[in-house]
């Protein structure tokens, strides 16, 4: 292999050969074989990697056929982003050189020459680089920040400038920038949403929306499609690795969705295969012994590309910030797409999971944690519970398929199916209160079984067509959701265990009862019209459902069964005005139910929670700019909410009132800056109620949130290749639940203090130091900069640490 010494030689000659050659002319064959100079009108479609200037360029000029002279003093040391959309040549010129201080002539029909910009005798007519991009697909990735289109709002492929109703995109290039591992994680720097309520804790993701959330909420979606998931902890995690982009959408749903939480869903969009050969493989290292490999390839199986197939595969292994805890994965994705003619198409998806391990998931006394204590605080790397009786092991797979046939340019029809099944068996020690003495902690201990297995289905049929001057998109659909879930679980006393002198490996002998075993079916039926109706400037939005749910639970134990059946229709309705400078005003109503399970107090079976939404908000997308900025106002009503006086008296009388702001920036300064800001504001209230949590917020609901993040690709010489980020994410103040405090009579409201965290990114691309490592770039992420101390709480003696700083250094090759 030769030393650095003699590539730098060989590179300083051929940089000399050149500047006495004067340029080098590139000269794709077929270039010579067709009119060249009719080609610089014609839009292209190019699917370019970033790397070297020259690479790029080079790569650019074969597939638009053209000449193109490049000195090769120019490009040395200077980096692209690459090309991603479809463009004539002078607009893709303008996109791949933007920032780099560099701009082509024309010198004649189909040639052009690189030049300094200031030397440039002629210079290329200002058009906005990102009119054009047309390559972006609602279910596909996204080249940079700024998504524009998104199906989770309107199931259809719709801009999101264009949608009555907020929704926030994290794409694929964010999430990994930021150095998320997680569904979570990714969700960190949009606005109106609560991502990590467990600190901490990663094994399950549950954010909260817009000032609703719980544990066991229905939010998840994959693919447009509800995750299955079990009453109890057979709940199922997406891979952020094998996600696309993820879609949040704020606001009741279920005219399209069915049951749905009155705060919104997060929908995840899955890596599918690609036309161009693509592939990266990562290796991922970091605190807490934490390592990771990742694989991602895609291409077409035949010649003729009708047959596409992609692998996507993940494992990891680590230790946590929480003695005797650990943290693995294995995860496999193929997927295959099929077109079977120029109208047809098939994808069909797979996945496998499995978690041997989950980490942490302990809860952590009030005192001690969110409160002080006189005996010393709890050490944020404790264990409440015992390896002698930890155990965690979840199994997840899926197949589904994703069919749609276009009769015409106006009809189409689409059929997406998914079968999913995840086992979970768990065995925990965890908190149960404090000792008297103040750092004691009486325990118990908990084992589950449990299985959940789900089907579901979304037949579409969408048609394009006129009535007059109006142009609709209509939209009618059924959808039909199943799951059978099993759940056994057996509760015992467990030794108690003092958090200043822990001793571990004393769970054992335990004698445990069974308290649940249950079987339960869930099936929905629901059908739901929607219209896109646009007339000039305007879009009116109209949709409307009707579904029916029916519930079966089987007692094993008390050998009893129960069934229920629950019917609601939902609706929306939602105007926009675009005015001519890119923004949009618009307004919406929708609403929404949830079934609730069980019986009140009564004996009376409980209905189904409803909910209604008002929002009115701006939407804008500068021209010149790549970027999108969205204010949002919401006012959500919850009602029928079951509230708990005691385990045997729950009542149907609660209602729980949501109001906030939105707001939230997603923006490319240019070619190498990117800017992602988001505030939030939300008074949510507990406005009726029997229990003591009445007229204050709903748990883990922060009144404020903010977040700022920016990131700067360096292209000058002594930077070239480097990449710096950095970011702050603030989480305001929240009710952690009640508690007769510990020092004086009476219930407390458990005030969980506000927290500011700081996150950072410094990316490096390895081919400015030796064009042989092109597509190889090394990362080093900070989550938690200033290594914070903060505490989240769901209630007393429910509390958890977040994580601490943490660093992960990342290699990756693409290719």
């Amino acid at each position: 292999m030769p030393s650095l010494h003699d590539t730098l030689r060989r590179r300083a000659l051929a940089q000399a050969v050149l500047l006495a050659l004067g340029s080098v002319i590139i000269a794709p064959a077929s270039a010579q074989q067709v009119d060249s100079g009719s080609r610089t009108e014609l839009l292209t479609e190019y699917s370019t990697p970033g790397g070297s200037l020259d690479q790029v360029l080079n790569q650019f000029a074969a597939t638009a056929g053209i000449l193109l002279a490049i000195d090769g003093s120019l490009t040395e040391g200077r980096t692209s982003r690459g090309l991603v959309g479809t463009y004539n040549v002078r607009e893709g010129l303008n996109a791949i050189l933007a920032g780099t201080g560099l701009t082509a002539e024309q010198t004649a029909p189909g040639q052009f020459r690189l030049l300094v910009a200031n030397e440039a005798t002629t210079t290329l007519p200002p058009i906005n680089i990102y009119a054009e991009r047309v390559a972006e697909s609602a279910r596909g990735p996204v080249e940079g920040y700024v998504a524009q289109r998104s199906a989770t709002a309107t199931k259809t492929d719709t801009s999101i400038l264009e949608t009555p109703q907020s929704v926030s995109v994290v794409t694929r290039e964010q999430a990994e920038s930021q150095g998320a591992l997680s569904l979570a994680q990714s969700l960190r720097y949009s606005s109106g949403i609560a991502a990590e309520i467990r600190g901490s804790a990663t094994r399950y993701d549950i954010p909260y929306i817009r000032g609703f959330g719980s544990p066991s909420d229905p939010i998840l979606f994959q693919d447009g499609l509800r995750l299955p998931r079990g009453p109890g902890y057979a709940i199922p995690q997406v891979e952020a690795y094998g996600s696309e982009r993820i879609e949040l959408l704020k606001g009741p749903s279920s005219t399209l969705y069915g049951t749905a939480m009155p705060g919104g869903l997060v929908n995840t969009v899955s890596k599918r295969p690609t036309e161009e050969p693509r592939g990266e493989v990562e290796f991922q290292v970091g605190s807490d012994d934490h390592s990771q490999a990742a694989l991602d390839v895609s291409d077409a199986v035949n010649q003729d590309k009708t047959l596409l197939y992609r692998f996507v595969a993940l494992g990891k292994v680590a230790d946590t910030q929480v003695v005797n805890t650990e943290e693995e994965r294995y995860y496999v994705a193929p997927s295959l797409t099929w077109r079977m003619s120029d109208n047809t198409d098939l994808t069909v998806l797979a996945s496998y999971q499995k978690d041997p391990e989950g980490g942490y998931y302990g809860i952590l006394p009030t005192v001690g944690s969110l409160w002080d204590s006189p005996a010393g605080q709890i050490p944020t790397d404790f264990n409440d519970g015992d390896p002698a009786f930890a155990e965690f092991d979840r199994e997840q797979y899926s197949l589904g398929y994703e069919f749609e046939h276009r009769f015409s340019d106006d009809w189409a029809i689409r059929h997406n199916l998914r079968y999913l099944n995840v086992d979970s068996i768990t065995q925990d020690v965890a908190t149960q209160s404090l000792a008297a003495d103040g750092h004691t902690i009486n325990r118990y201990a908990l084992a589950t079984d449990e299985s959940a297995t789900g089907l579901a289905s979304d037949l579409q049929v969408q048609t394009n067509f006129l009535t007059g001057a109006l142009e609709h998109t209509a939209l009618i659909g059924w959808d039909h959701q199943s799951l059978d879930s099993t759940q056994k679980r057996q509760f015992g006393m467990a030794p108690s265990i003092d958090y200043l002198d822990p001793q571990y490996s004393i769970a054992n002998s335990l004698v445990l009862a069974p308290f649940v075993d249950q079987e339960q079916s869930i099936d929905q039926n629901g059908i739901y019209l929607q219209d896109q109706i646009r007339f000039d400037q305007w879009t009116l939005l109209l949709g409307g459902r009707y579904e029916r749910v029916h519930t079966r639970t089987d007692n094993n134990l008390a050998n009893t069964s129960q069934s229920q059946n629950d019917s609601e229709f939902s609706s929306k309705l939602g105007l926009l005005y675009s005015f001519d400078n890119g923004l949009v005003a618009y307004g919406s109503y929708s609403t929404s139910f949830l079934p609730a399970s069980g019986t009140d107090y009564q004996g009376n079976a409980l209905d189904p929670t409803t909910a209604e939404q008002y929002e009115v908000g701006l939407k804008y997308q500068p021209t010149g700019l790549d970027g999108l900025f969205t204010l949002a106002y919401f006012d959500i009503t919850q009602q029928d909410v079951v509230t708990t006086v005691n385990p045997l008296m729950r009542y149907q009388t609660g209602e729980v009132t949501s109001r906030g702001v939105e707001l939230e920036a997603k923006l490319e300064l240019d070619t190498q800056t990117n800017l992602i800001g988001a505030v939030t504001y939300t008074n949510a209230d507990i406005s009726k109620s029997v229990g003591v949590d009445r007229g204050d917020a709903p748990i883990a609901i922060p009144d404020y949130t903010a977040s700022l993040w920016i990131d700067h690709r360096f292209s000058q010489p002594l930077f070239s290749g480097l990449t710096v980020g950095a970011g702050a994410r603030y989480v305001g103040e929240s009710t952690g639940g009640y508690s007769p405090n510990a020092f004086t009579s009476g219930a407390q409201r458990l005030s969980v203090p506000d927290y500011t965290l700081l996150d950072a990114l410094i990316r490096y691309d390895l081919s400015v130091l030796d064009p042989r490592l092109d597509g190889v770039n090394a990362q080093l992420n900070i989550t938690n900069l200033a290594d914070k101390t903060y505490v989240t709480c769901l209630g007393n003696n429910f509390c958890n640490y977040g994580n601490g700083r943490s660093v992960y250094a990342t290699l990756k090759y693409q290719w």
